[in-house]
């Protein structure tokens, strides 16, 4: 299991955050914990410990942010930072997006006690973290057959999105040309590779692919 060193809570609601950290700290008693309440405060933690922090807990639903605007903002700058969206919003829409953007993954504020702390160790391993409820409505919701989906039966799990740039890296296209036929900036694009290669625990596009193929994905 991974110890986290320092991880960064942002949500702008005293009474979350003060039992959160208390049930961190209780998980992982050495962890350094630092809050912040606002879009303005998460983006000054991530400036000064984005690039150490194993984990920032994040709300969406903070007063001076829109979205996923901030989760965007916050991984253009720092791809390498895993982000755990924290929610009182849990509908199908709102995860998809947020980890269509790059979050590693998705839990409602009332997620039991237990499973948050596997969900957490799962993404400080490596893991994106998809809640079971979208893997099983994304028929319902109108994807085809065709449309790139998550392996469940594979440790390693990704978003629709995700995999879509894998199989397009996995065709040889470069990044710019990714960007093209998704329709998405540069910035975005290299968070979801980042993303990836942390997933597969890997530092090039060679290893990822290989990791890929190990895990079940389609990347022939």
């Amino acid at each position: 299991m991974v110890k986290p060193q320092t991880i960064l809570l942002v949500d702008d609601h005293s009474l979350i955050t003060t039992a959160m950290s208390a049930l961190l700290q209780s998980m992982y008693p050495d962890v350094q914990i630092h809050v912040g309440a606002t879009a303005k405060e998460a983006v000054e933690l991530a400036e000064k410990y984005g690039d150490s922090a194993d984990l920032m807990i994040l709300d969406l639903g903070l007063p001076d942010s829109q979205g996923t605007d901030l989760l965007v903002r916050l991984l253009q700058n720092y791809p390498a930072l895993k982000i755990l969206v924290l929610s009182g919003n849990c509908d199908p829409d709102s995860i998809l997006k947020a980890l269509s953007a790059g979050a590693a993954g998705y839990v409602p504020k009332t997620l039991d006690a237990n499973l948050l702390k596997s969900t957490i160790n799962f993404v400080l391993e490596g893991g994106v973290y998809i809640p079971s409820k979208i893997l099983s409505q994304q028929q319902s919701m109108g994807m085809s057959p065709q449309q790139p989906v998550v392996n469940p039966s594979s440790k390693v799990h990704l978003t629709i999105r995700q995999c879509q740039v894998l199989k397009l890296l996995s065709q040889g296209d470069s990044i710019k040309t990714i960007c093209r036929k998704m329709d998405l900036s540069e910035g975005t694009i290299k968070t979801h590779v980042t993303a990836l290669y942390r997933a597969f625990d890997a530092r090039n596009r060679t290893e990822a692919l290989i990791a890929a193929r190990r895990n079940g994905f389609n990347v022939d």
